[in-house]
Parts: C-alpha cells; sequence; structure tokens
C-alpha cells in the first residue's frame, strides 16, 4: 500500500499497488471535498484511453467519461467516472538532502459506491494501477507529466517484517534512479547495482509482469519442473511467471510445490549431517505447520544460525532466466509464529492461471523498466538479511 498526496487541501489517500491494474483509482464521492479536482469529459483523449466507457458521447462531448472500475482482490467491477486533481509528488532528494515538492495534474478513477472496496486493506481508498501498456497507469502518466522514461521501481525491503508481509509501508520510485537505500534510519542515494532480464508478454494479460524463469535452484540443487508449465501459452495465457507484489509470498503450481519443498527438506537433511559432523549445533527440528505454509520449522534451529547460512556458498533460492539468475536469500523462510519458521512459499493449486507468481516476501527491490521492457532486480545483502 502506497499513499498519495492529492487534492486542495492537500491531503494524504491510502491505495493498494496493482501492477496490473490499467489506472488509479479511489472512492472519492464521500469525504472526498477538494476544490482542484475537475471531471474527464467523455470526449476528451483521457477518456478514449480509458477502460470500458459505459456509454456514447453525443456532442458536445461534454459529458462526463463513465468508466467500469475493477477490483483486483475481488475481481468484482463498479461505475464510475474519470477526474482530475493535483497531486503533490517529492523528488529525491536535492544537493543538500532535502526532496523537493511538485504539484501535477493527474487522472483517477472515481468510484461511483464504496463497496468496490471490499477485500482491500482496511485503511485503503482504492488502488493504484501501474499496467504496463495502459496510458493511464500511474506510471505511464508520470511519463506525460515530468520529462523522464517509463520506469517504476519497488522497494519492499521496508515493508518484510518477521511475522508479516506489507506490514509497513514501502517505496515506489518513478523514472529511474538514482535511488534511495535506507538501512538502519540511515539514508542513502546511490545508484543500486541491478541485473536486468527481459519482460515478456502475455497476450491474455498484457498489463501484467511476465519474465523467463528457465529453472529454480534450492540451495544450489535445480528443482525438477515440468518444462511446459513455464512457458506461457500464446492462445489462453496460461503459464509462466508474472511478479504480483499484492501477493505476500511467492505461489507456484502443485507439482512444482512438492517438487520446491522436497529439494528444500534435501538441504535440510544434508545441513544436519554436516551439522553433526561440526557439533557446532542442534538438528533442524520441524514442527506442525502453521497455514498457508505446509513446512515449518523450530525458528531457533534454523533462522538464529545466520553465519552458518550465510557462509554456505548457494543462495537460499535462485529464479533462473535465459541469461541471467536472480538469487533470494534469506527469504525462503518467515517466522509464521513464535519460535515457529516456515518455508514462505505456498501451493497455487493444481491448475492456476500462472504457474508461478512471486509475491512480495520473495522480491525485496525491483525496477520495472517499461521503456526498455526488461526487470531489474538487485543481489541480497547478506549482512542486512542476517541482522534483519
Amino acid at each position: 500500500m502506497v499513499k498519495i498526496n492529492q487534492g486542495t487541501p492537500r491531503r494524504e489517500v491510502k491505495l493498494v499497488v496493482d501492477l496490473g491494474g490499467k489506472l488509479p483509482w479511489f472512492s472519492c464521492r464521500k469525504g472526498y471535498n477538494s476544490s482542484t479536482d475537475r471531471p474527464v469529459s467523455c470526449g476528451s483523449p483521457q477518456c478514449s484511453k480509458a477502460e470500458k466507457a459505459l456509454n456514447t458521447c453525443p456532442k458536445p462531448y461534454k459529458k462526463a467519461c463513465s468508466i467500469y472500475i475493477r477490483n483486483p482482490v475481488t475481481r468484482s467491477v463498479g461505475k464510475g467516472e474519470l477526474i482530475s486533481d493535483i497531486v503533490t509528488v517529492k523528488s529525491n532528494p536535492d544537493s543538500q538532502g532535502t526532496p523537493v515538492p511538485s504539484n501535477r495534474r493527474f487522472t483517477f478513477g472515481c468510484a461511483a459506491a464504496s463497496n468496490i472496496l471490499s477485500g482491500l486493506a482496511k485503511t485503503s481508498k482504492g488502488v493504484v494501477g501501474l499496467g504496463r501498456s495502459s496510458a493511464l497507469s500511474l506510471s505511464s502518466q508520470f511519463v506525460v507529466g515530468f520529462p523522464f522514461p517509463n520506469i517504476f521501481a519497488v522497494d519492499l525491503h521496508d515493508s518484510i517484517t518477521d511475522e508479516k508481509v506489507l506490514e509497513t509501508k514501502g517505496k515506489i520510485y518513478f523514472g529511474g534512479g538514482p535511488y534511495i537505500h535506507f538501512f538502519w534510519g540511515i539514508s542513502d542515494l546511490a545508484d543500486r547495482v541491478l541485473t536486468y532480464t527481459p519482460l515478456l508478454v502475455n497476450p491474455k494479460s498484457k498489463d501484467e509482469y511476465f519474465v523467463d524463469v528457465k529453472s529454480i535452484k534450492v540451495h544450489g540443487e535445480t528443482v525438477p519442473i515440468n518444462k511446459n508449465l513455464l512457458s506461457i501459452n500464446k492462445k489462453t495465457g496460461v503459464g509462466g511467471t508474472k511478479i504480483d507484489i499484492r501477493i505476500p509470498y511467492t505461489t507456484l503450481q502443485t507439482s512444482i510445490y512438492k517438487a520446491f519443498i522436497k529439494a528444500h527438506a534435501a538441504w535440510v537433511d544434508r545441513l544436519n549431517i554436516a551439522n553433526a559432523e561440526l557439533m557446532d549445533f542442534p538438528n533442524i527440528t520441524m514442527v506442525a505447520p502453521v497455514a498457508p505454509f505446509t513446512t515449518c520449522y523450530e525458528s531457533s534451529t534454523i533462522i538464529l544460525r545466520g553465519p552458518s547460512v550465510v557462509n554456505n556458498v548457494a543462495p537460499s533460492v535462485s529464479f533462473v532466466f535465459p541469461t541471467s539468475v536472480w538469487n533470494i536469500s534469506f527469504f525462503d523462510l518467515v517466522i509464521a509464529k513464535e519460535g515457529v519458521a516456515c518455508v514462505a512459499f505456498v501451493d497455487g493449486g493444481l491448475k492456476p492461471k500462472t504457474s508461478i507468481v512471486i509475491g512480495a516476501r520473495q522480491i525485496g527491490f525491483l525496477e520495472f523498466d517499461i521503456s526498455g521492457s526488461r526487470l531489474g532486480f538487485e543481489e541480497p545483502n547478506l549482512k542486512e538479511s542476517v541482522n534483519s
């Protein structure tokens, strides 16, 4: 969830991030009073770009632009209108370290009924749509309002706690780097070292962000996967791998999930044998699972042994792309409750639309370069991961 400062007087609006959403929208008919909001006419260029205009636009084209608004969680659809209003954004800190505010007019969907918010976070008032192909997505509107490329990045490092994902606020950057790096209350403005992989186009979900995962490794061992599940069916759009920060934990099609858990269990067995020989640590002890997870351990036997894990050559989980590898360390586990650490991946079912959905827990920091049709990721900082 992100906060947007909009309207006059300026007010803070909390919105859920939807990477595949076509436009930003919020429930604005109750309690929203802004002297700068304006209706968007049905004859305007913005209306022609909106999804599913409800009716025709008779001359003289002054009627409000009626649209459909989609809830990404419940998938329900409601009626609304397009409006525009002032949004206050802040640049990266200037040479004196001060964020520079700037006002721009953006187009939003205004939901007619509040029940469209069902299923969203309790404090949210709507959704930030960041769809890849939509001309009204927030990222596309930033390109029009500011002189920079169609690039945005999400930083979820501050949003990941032991017990919950997205419990605290993350950050979204528009326009590319340099990006602010926060660590233990200290901020540093510097270019992140990113590795890139191409973004794929799913013909049935053009607004979403798909990548070409060829295989998955767990602590260096390749997980046996039916390769057909990793490709996108061009006719149905089924299969493949996408990024979705609304999903707290990465979900895997059932056969992939079972093979993944088996590979993780094999790593635990190898580690227990090594620990027995070294006599440095007790065995990793399995305990009763905590939903939605199926494989859990006594946390004192696995989580608190950070240096032992850091010294392993292989990262926890690796998503292997055609020409690069995205290594994820430490975020394969999560404290599900006091004393219990679970493998933070979820069974996505036998026939999901998408075989692998990489969720917030495993994301950390990602750059979505729409202009260059590529996804940028960074290697995890092991020292930070051990201490966090």
